[in-house]
């Protein structure tokens, strides 16, 4: 009977550090999760930024301008701070049928709370297409 007195909160202590470890696993993913979803999300809208400066080159009648691939690609980045993604589009040889544009974008994660992550991370994509028009 005094044996079972003396392990009676040992129960509640375990419990309670398995409950930790669970709970910190749980955010753990969960961070992760949210870093892979913000760089698909910036990945598709880098894309798409190049894709309206293919087809907006210097013969389509409107060409396209880095602000105007930077709204394209704040646009497209739904999720995510648009005033946080930085945006950097250049062309080689230039904005012509046959040359090239490259849009890189950028953007800060930013963790829930301080408590595994303490800065945010970058993450980054670009995007590469010949121009058509």
């Amino acid at each position: 009977m005094n044996r079972k007195r003396s392990q009676r909160g040992a129960v509640v202590v375990e419990f309670g550090l398995a409950f930790l470890v669970f709970i910190s696993a749980i955010y753990g993913v969960m961070e992760f999760g949210r870093i892979v979803a913000s760089y698909n999300i910036l990945s598709g809208a880098a894309r798409e930024g190049a894709r309206y400066a293919v087809v907006h080159g210097s013969a389509s009648g409107s060409a396209a301008s880095a602000s105007d691939i930077q709204t394209v690609v704040r646009n497209w980045a739904v999720g995510l701070d648009t005033n946080s993604v930085a945006v950097t589009t250049t062309w080689n040889p230039g904005n012509g049928p046959g040359g090239k544009v490259n849009v890189k974008a950028t953007y800060t994660v930013t963790p829930f709370t301080g408590l595994i992550l303490t800065n945010g991370i970058t993450v980054q994509s670009s995007s590469q297409m010949s121009i058509s028009q």
